[in-house]
């Protein structure tokens, strides 16, 4: 019995450090469905974030079902606890309007961390657009 409450605690301690560190934190992201609808109200969800360590080939993409990448927001470096401050227009890297039946997600790349985060929150358009 001994022998297993030791395992046990030995297996904490692991899994606790095998833990990654937080990289990522987001400040901003739109609360409720945003309008990408051209009328000059709510037609882009503001995304504000900081990373806790540089990557000049960090990416920061908005991802759908199943993590497919819908657009790049930004390419290049990120300087450690930088504020970032981007908009997202609901629109695909081809020009069309996202899907409003889906849920979108911020992901941010840093490659030289080999990190690839996707914030769970989702970022949603206003259906009926």
């Amino acid at each position: 019995m001994a022998l297993l409450a030791a395992a046990v605690i030995v297996g904490g301690v692991v899994v606790h450090a095998r833990t990654p560190k937080l990289e990522l934190e987001v400040l901003h992201l739109p609360k409720k469905p945003f309008t990408p609808n051209g009328d000059g109200h709510q037609d882009v969800a503001p995304i504000g974030f900081y990373v806790r360590d540089s990557d000049p080939h960090a990416k920061v993409q908005i991802v759908g079902p199943d993590n497919q990448v819908i657009r790049t927001l930004y390419g290049g470096p990120l300087v450690a606890y930088k504020h970032v401050a981007l908009t997202w227009n609901g629109r695909t890297s081809q020009g069309r309007l996202a899907n409003p039946h889906h849920g979108y997600r911020l992901r941010v790349i840093l490659p030289a961390q080999g990190r690839d985060m996707v914030y769970p929150t989702q970022i949603r358009l206003a259906k009926g657009q």
